[in-house]
């Protein structure tokens, strides 16, 4: 990414801030209700939170509907979530006049109160008896739509004797039947949801525009609130008339749970919609009405069938505790089918995840899921090598593919290819990163179709029943284990699909040897501390850090250390500036010169350095301000060096490439004090395979046990060569570079101080006025010539060089940070000294400005 797009990132993200700010204060100020419809007017009733008072009051909007006679009928019609009582306005029309009709906004929705302490079915039969006691209406019949039958059901149990009929309408009822069947799972996947949508609302400017939406947090809080296990007892125990209205196609609360509940109340009677689904109220409301009329009639009339009244042999007294999911079928079940398939198209291990938990709960049958996965998985794959056959490597630049695709990694793939055909598109199913790029190279390289079919099929078909089935058997294991802990449970199901997406990174990659080496791999850079990312590695050095800048009361105190320095050689400092301090050493030194500004003729330049100072390839380029062997380059041939002068961002010197061994040279001096120290010495030993005439570099790479610890990035380094067979006794040097983060293996080779190389080490530091403690980067011929004092400096570090020798494999990590903070106490005693001899510290906002530029910088043209 360019400096440019960076600057363009730091406006979007200002604007962002800006916009969220304005949207933060507008919603501040919205209104507490919605707006109230035609005909609503609101009342003031307590809040709840479950059974109990909160103490504050909340606003109830209603329609209040009068009837054509008196005497008619009360029926309370409570809608569901995620719409307010206008989800009701059809049946109101068909209903209007023959009943008097009471509609009320539950809390959250509609014209009502919307941020309220509890959105809990209970809560909800709460507000509707304190609101029929408000309209001193006694007895009424009950409708409840979807979510809605949850809290006729509460109110039923609670107030019977207000109770004349329930009218359950694609209602929820039953724990067992409702999603996936199970609290803890349910609640966890709801308490996500609500997540979700509260970091929408918080962190998208929408301006009120979401709160005002059907989706939103009070829609997520109805359910994640709502415990639906004491519905069960509810419905065992309800002795009144019911009717049941239901969708043979209802998807959302399937027709098991209508036959459940009219199995519970056996009195009650059902009705079933044979051609539609859940919102049948919408679109069928004459059938609605139809149903509703003759059994209300038949209560008026004091024909109403109780319970008291029906067989007790028919009657449920709960010896069935669990009615079990009944798996789907039909349009339910192809409504899962698509649902998996579009889920393979974002995410195909989760997706089968999901599958195989929607199957251990008996909801969809496991060989249906896993059918549907691989459907799915078809046609995503088939897509991807089309993209690459149609579309050819170009599409890699634009998006989605340069979302997901590296050019480098369809190099690789090509040249896989070329080596081992087709086959390999098996065998990728099964090595982490690799199917991706492969299939579209397949598709670039014109693979057979029917080729590529049979193989990607081959392997599909056997790792996605594996997946579908691991994650069903576990699944059921999972929810027998946190039953018990349901209040951890949305936390648990994170960890649970955490847990299964980390374990398709292992398992796939156990089925072949490529990808149990490069499991491998990542197992040695986790497990041996030389290879810890920085962030992991450094807090105790970061704090301690500070601790001693607390302690000489000034943090930017080690800026000091090296006066000659620009910040101590904190960050960015001059390469060239440092080695022209060091020019009254001599011929110790490599030959250098700067290269011209990114325009100029640069190559012309070097070609002239070059030929001045009798040098041929191979040279090193780098960055004149470089970190971490960042940019550093051993450039071959004027081709290498002309495609490196033209795209690299920074100011770049040449230095002619020193042959032998390179060490790391610790030293540092008191101001104070005439002679140096030589604190400790690296050495660098470049990894390298040797060829056996019969396998690629790719293998030999994975094979060897140093290599393997790095191979992410020498696969990606010598990614044109993987395909190449190196000759027998063939040594292949992997890193040319002494950077320990590009593949150099760090010694402990302080046994090779001697006093000679002290003296020359010493001498040399000295003719750099102002320059006490770093380290220096030598070339020897070996270890003999390095300690009497033969080599030759490629670079001096400043402050922040690090005491390398720490990352040998004998050492522990403690060793390590016992080092590291020796060094830095060193730093600050020697930056004090130059403090008192008049050399002033950097300011604070310098340092910060440093570490901020260091990240933006880009070393090549993107």
């Amino acid at each position: 990414m360019s400096n440019g797009k960076r600057r363009i990132g730091r406006w979007i993200l200002l604007a962002y801030l800006l916009l969220l700010a304005a949207s933060t204060i507008v919603r501040w100020n919205l209104p507490a209700t919605g707006e109230l419809m035609p005909e609503q007017v609101r009342v003031s009733l307590p809040e709840y939170r479950g059974e109990e008072p909160t103490g504050e009051t909340i606003e109830i909007a209603y329609r209040d509907l009068p009837a054509n006679r008196p005497d008619a009928p009360v029926l309370v019609m409570i809608h569901g979530s995620p719409m307010g009582s206008q989800a009701m306005n059809n049946m109101i029309e068909q209903l209007r006049g023959d009943y008097r009709l009471i509609v009320p906004d539950l809390p959250g929705f509609g014209g009502s109160t919307l941020k309220v302490d509890d959105y809990s079915v209970l809560t909800h039969a709460h507000n509707l008896r304190d609101l029929l006691d408000h309209l001193q209406i006694d007895h009424a019949h009950i409708l409840g739509y979807s979510q809605g039958g949850g809290v006729i059901l509460e109110f039923a149990d609670r107030n019977p004797e207000m109770t004349q009929s329930l009218i359950m309408v694609a209602a929820i009822g039953v724990q067992e039947l409702e999603l996936l069947g199970d609290y803890t799972l349910n609640h966890a996947i709801y308490s996500t949801q609500w997540l979700l949508f509260w970091l929408l609302e918080n962190f998208t400017p929408h301006f009120g525009y979401i709160d005002e939406g059907l989706l939103n947090v009070a829609y997520a809080r109805n359910f994640s609130d709502t415990d639906q296990r004491p519905l069960r007892g509810a419905l065992e125990r309800y002795a009144g008339p019911m009717l049941i209205l239901h969708g043979q196609n209802d998807v959302l609360v399937p027709l098991a749970a209508a036959e459940e509940h009219a199995r519970l109340v056996p009195q009650s009677k059902l009705a079933v919609e044979p051609n539609e689904g859940h919102i049948f109220p919408f679109t069928h409301p004459k059938w609605v009405k139809s149903k509703l009329e003759p059994f209300i009639k038949k209560i008026e009339r004091g024909e109403a069938t109780l319970r008291s009244t029906v067989e007790q042999g028919s009657s449920s007294n709960g010896s069935n505790p669990a009615g079990q999911l009944a798996a789907a079928t039909g349009k339910v079940l192809l409504f899962y089918c698509i649902l998996l398939i579009i889920g393979t198209l974002i995410s195909e291990d989760l997706t089968c995840i999901a599958a195989g938990i929607l199957a251990s709960q008996g909801i969809i049958g496991f060989w249906p899921a896993t059918a549907a996965c691989l459907v799915g998985i078809f046609f995503g794959d088939l897509w991807l090598f089309y993209a690459g056959r149609w579309l050819g490597r170009p599409a890699i630049k634009r998006a989605p593919f340069k979302w997901f695709l590296n050019e480098r990694d369809v190099d690789g793939a090509e040249q896989w290819f070329h080596r081992r055909g087709a086959a390999l598109i098996f065998f990728t199913r099964f090595i982490p990163g690799a199917r991706l790029p492969t299939y579209f190279a397949a598709g670039v390289l014109r693979s057979p179709l029917k080729k590529f079919i049979f193989y990607f099929m081959l392997a599909a078909a056997i790792w996605t029943p594996a997946l579908v089935g691991l994650s069903m058997v576990m699944g059921q294991t999972f929810l027998g284990f946190f039953e018990k802990f349901e209040k951890w449970a949305p936390l648990a199901f994170v960890g649970f699909v955490i847990t299964m997406l980390m374990a398709t990174r292992i398992l796939a990659p156990l089925l072949t040897w490529e990808g149990r080496r490069l499991l491998l791999s990542r197992w040695q850079r986790m497990t041996k501390w030389e290879f810890w990312p920085m962030w992991a590695f450094y807090p105790p050095v970061f704090f301690y850090v500070i601790f001693q800048g607390l302690r000489y009361r000034c943090p930017p105190l080690f800026t000091a250390v090296n006066p000659a320095m620009p910040e101590g050689g904190f960050s960015e400092e001059s390469k060239s500036a440092i080695l022209d301090g060091l020019k009254e050493a001599g011929d110790v030194i490599g030959r250098w010169e700067s290269m011209p500004a990114l325009g100029e003729d640069r190559l012309g330049a070097l070609e002239a350095f070059m030929k001045r100072e009798d040098l041929t390839y191979p040279i090193v380029l780098k960055p004149n301000e470089g970190q971490r062997g960042e940019g550093v380059a051993v450039i071959k041939d004027r081709e290498q060096a002309a495609d490196y002068l033209n795209r690299c961002q920074l100011k770049v010197i040449a230095q002619e490439f020193l042959p032998g061994r390179e060490y790391g040279i610790f030293y540092y001096r008191y101001p104070n004090q005439e002679t140096g120290v030589l604190w400790g010495i690296t050495d660098k030993r470049f990894t390298s395979v040797t060829g056996d005439g019969e396998n690629s570099l790719r293998h030999l790479i994975l094979a060897d046990p140093r290599a393997v610890c790095a191979a992410q990035f020498f696969l990606r380094r010598h990614a044109e060569d993987l395909a190449t067979v190196p000759d027998k006794d063939e040594v292949v040097v992997l890193a040319e570079l002494g950077t320990h983060c590009r593949g150099a293996v760090f010694l402990d080779g302080s046994h090779l101080i001697t006093d000679v190389l002290s003296q020359k080490i010493d001498e040399i530091s000295r003719t750099y006025d102002g320059f006490y403690f770093g380290r220096y980067d030598v070339r020897a011929e070996n270890d003999e010539a390095l300690q009497r004092g033969d080599f030759r400096v490629i670079e001096l570090n400043g402050v922040t060089s690090e005491a390398t020798w720490i990352y040998d494999p004998k050492h522990s990590v403690f060793f390590g940070w016992k080092t590291l903070l020796r060094q830095w106490k060193i730093a600050f005693e020697i930056a004090d000294q130059n403090r008192r001899n008049g050399f002033p510290p950097a300011k604070s906002s310098q340092v910060l400005y440093l570490l901020f530029h260091l990240r933006d910088r880009e070393v090549f043209e993107a």
